[in-house]
């Protein structure tokens, strides 16, 4: 005769077989994400191969330029710079305005009660 199993193992054998399908379902996802994250990579070194040329082309094509278009190109690149800037100046002074308005709506509503 085999073995007697005990009550506490019927109860938990059911348990441990859905836990192992579990664990086999989460291998099967994660080898699947993986995948995922390798097509992705290569995606990415691909991208990254293509800025490179590019970058190559726009450099060959830069250099042979007349002086006054690169001359345009760096002011264009000089005003961004400075737009960014200012733009920057802006949203740090629309943050100070909404702070002072928030502590100017809780001191109404502190007089106001």
């Amino acid at each position: 005769m085999g073995q007697k199993v005990s009550g506490i193992e019927k109860f938990l054998a059911p348990s441990l077989n859905r836990i192992d399908e579990e664990i086999k379902s989460i291998h099967a996802e994660i080898e699947t994400i993986k995948s995922k994250i390798e097509e992705t990579c290569n995606r990415i070194i691909k991208l990254d191969e293509d800025n490179k040329r590019l970058i190559n082309k726009i450099d060959k094509i830069s250099s042979g330029l007349p002086t006054e278009i690169q001359v345009s190109i760096d002011n264009i690149n000089e005003m961004e710079r400075h737009d960014r800037d200012e733009i920057e100046v802006l949203k740090r002074g629309i943050d100070v305005a909404q702070r002072r308005i928030a502590v100017l709506e809780s001191k109404m509503k502190e007089l106001g009660k």
